[in-house]
């Protein structure tokens, strides 16, 4: 769960944790307790991560946060304590931590364990 920090922005206070995933298990095709229990949700997992993978690849998702950026960069002095521009700097927070979190290489290293 999120926890509180103390000291910093109104918009910043809550501490986000990192994905609880730290260890991956390859799944068999078939699962050895019979027909009845045939792993069935993996075409759809591997459908999942290749959407997740294309839309972090995609080139809209960098230029939005980098027109952010801009946006924020050019503004400081003069709207740095307005609620709009606050928001924005959430969101640009998400959007660093989103990339610290390196989900593509966890997202890829998932559909290779998962057969084929």
């Amino acid at each position: 769960m999120a926890a509180r920090v103390q000291g910093e922005a109104a918009w910043n206070r809550w501490r986000v944790p990192w994905p609880a995933s730290s260890a991956t298990v390859a799944l068999p095709a078939q699962h050895p307790a019979g027909s009845r229990a045939k792993v069935r949700c993996l075409p759809a997992v591997v459908k999942g991560c290749y959407k997740v993978s294309m839309l972090l690849k995609s080139k809209a998702v960098d230029a939005e946060g980098k027109v952010l950026h801009a946006i924020l960069y050019g503004f400081h002095n003069r709207m740095a304590h307005h609620k709009t521009y606050l928001s924005l700097k959430q969101v640009e927070q998400c959007l660093k931590r989103l990339n610290q979190m390196n989900l593509m290489g966890s997202i890829q290293d998932l559909a290779e364990l998962c057969p084929k």
